[in-house]
């Protein structure tokens, strides 16, 4: 979709004037500033000396902004129409309004000026961007006092880089003023030649630092030209994200839950961060299955009737998601309730995490207890195996969990026609989305990579419990992380008889002390050991039964 941006540039004096009016401004789901004075100072080089800088994004605004809005660190508050909104470019023009206006509580900038420096060591610098650190004392002066003394930052070398403000046509004549002040002819000299002499040099140190220094600085600040892509105020609020997102470079870029969070927040009050917390306070089990913050705002989407992808995340309500939260919460932890009772504990054992979401959805909404609610939960576990063991989520999983959602949560809601109902979601159509075959199944690898059918065929050996074949412990939340994969018909033996041995079907979840007992012993010997040390004759037999085996 073409969005009819535009590359232009403006002056330096421009930008200044946007940010102080209140109509270029910053949306409030930016991050705050995060510069040090390192990367402050070499963009502040790079405009002294006249060379390019990246570009800067901005979304105009229409007749209504489309994010809530804030003015850039320490520029006024005003009530004039907003124009504009930047969406990237913070950080350098932050920095370049807070140097020019001095405000940094611990910093000052300067343009350091070889030629003006009293010490012959820094004569071989280029003219640069120095700063130094400032504090105040406990009288509120600020210091080091040298710094706030036009006389000794220009025997220094040092042009305070306020003074290049184009905002400021005064600030610039005052300081040259100060700084030679020292070097006027007393009013009490007699000697005429001394006067005149002190008079000369007096007048040539501030043509110096007018003419040949401060002014061309000030010229080149005032014109430099800084480079943006105009996005029009058509362009949709998830499309602009999106450019947003793609073009933020900052080493912990933005994700959309960060943005919905801010969105959140300025429109209803509430801190989703903290919201998440607690929720993931109460049922730590939902992160055993992903991220808590993405799974939320997926089945926040799908209760929206939305995609549960970023755009589906940006153009969500704020405020309905709010009113949804208790039931979001709901159907996330019933969601890792029930994958828990088919022997699913964590998204390492879990085939796909696409319909974790769309089942977290559809039981948020569903009755707690009674016949309706075991209906829907029928449904969901019907779904669950079918999006595990065919491709439906191969490919554009959102839009097709979407697909399968609305049929799905339909049928949820009709008392006593989950069944019918369900079968009319796309991902049980079995001439598009066929269930493996037995040759599919053989060949289907070992199931600790991250192939769907693989994990499928593993979940499903596993539903029963899977019963340690020596100790008899049945497969747990607590224990899960701990189990080995184990070849059912050892790996060497298989090799030795030119047969792939890392296939699913050949693995099942047991402990590692079973693990290293069975080594590379024939299953038929271990087996027999086993059936001769259980308590009971038919013991072996259910353990295998367990993991779907059979002796």
């Amino acid at each position: 979709m073409s969005t009819g941006s535009k590359a232009l540039d403006r002056p330096i004096q421009q930008w200044l004037s946007e940010i102080d009016s209140g109509r270029l401004v910053l949306p409030s789901f930016q991050r705050t500033e995060a510069w040090d004075r390192k990367r402050i100072e070499s963009m502040l080089r790079t405009i002294v000396r006249d060379l390019p800088l990246g570009i800067t994004l901005v979304l105009e605004v229409g007749d209504e902004e489309k994010f809530h809005s804030r003015p850039l660190a320490t520029a006024p508050s005003r009530t004039v129409k907003v124009s504009e909104h930047l969406l990237d470019g913070q950080q350098r023009l932050t920095a370049l309004w807070r140097a020019l206006k001095d405000n940094y509580d611990d910093w000052t900038f300067f343009v350091h000026v070889p030629t003006l420096d009293d010490d012959p060591t820094n004569d071989d610098h280029e003219v640069g961007v120095w700063s130094y650190k400032t504090w105040r004392n406990s009288a509120g002066n600020r210091m080091p006092r040298w710094a706030d003394d036009p006389a000794q930052t220009a025997r220094r070398g040092l042009i305070p880089f306020r003074l290049l403000d184009p905002q400021d046509e005064s600030g610039a004549d005052q300081w040259i003023e100060e700084a030679t002040a020292s070097l006027r002819p007393s009013a009490q000299a007699t000697d005429v030649q001394q006067v005149l002499a002190a008079m000369e040099a007096y007048e040539a140190r501030r043509k110096l630092l007018k003419d040949m220094v401060v002014a061309p600085l000030r010229e080149t600040i005032r014109h430099y030209r800084l480079p943006y892509l105009s996005l029009p105020a058509t362009t949709p609020k998830d499309v602009a994200l999106d450019v947003f997102v793609n073009m933020n470079t900052n080493s912990k870029p933005l994700k959309p839950y960060d943005i919905v969070v801010a969105e959140v927040e300025n429109r209803t009050g509430e801190r989703l961060h903290e919201l998440v917390a607690g929720l993931r306070s109460r049922h730590p089990e939902i992160a055993r299955f992903g991220g808590t913050e993405e799974l939320a705002l997926q089945t926040a989407a799908l209760l929206q009737d939305k995609t549960p992808n970023r755009g589906g995340f940006y153009s969500l309500d704020a405020e309905q998601l709010i009113a949804d939260w208790s039931a979001i919460g709901v159907g996330l932890a019933a969601t890792a309730d029930l994958l828990s009772r088919i022997s699913i504990w964590d998204s390492e054992r879990l085939p796909t995490a696409i319909p974790f979401p769309v089942v977290a959805a559809i039981l948020a909404r569903a009755p707690i207890h009674g016949d309706v609610r075991g209906s829907v939960e029928h449904l969901c576990r019907s779904y669950l195996w079918r999006s595990f063991f065919t491709s439906r989520y191969d490919g554009a999983a959102a839009t097709r969990a979407y697909a399968d959602y609305r049929p799905l949560a339909s049928a949820a809601s009709t008392t006593g026609s989950s069944d019918s109902g369900g079968a009319n979601a796309p991902v049980f159509d079995p001439v598009q989305y066929p269930l493996p075959t037995p040759q599919q199944l053989m060949a289907a690898r070992w199931p600790k990579g991250r192939s769907s059918l693989s994990r499928a065929v593993l979940a499903a050996a596993n539903t029963f419990g899977a019963r340690d074949f020596a100790d008899d412990s049945i497969l747990t939340a607590r224990n899960v992380g701990t189990r080995e994969y184990h070849h059912l018909f050892p790996d060497k033996l298989l090799q030795d008889a030119g047969i792939d041995s890392y296939l699913a079907l050949n693995c099942a979840l047991i402990t590692w002390k079973t693990n290293r007992t069975i080594g590379r012993m024939d299953p038929v010997a271990y087996l027999e050991a086993r059936s001769a040390a259980a308590p009971m004759p038919q013991a072996i037999a259910e353990r295998l039964t367990s993991h779907l085996g059979r002796v």
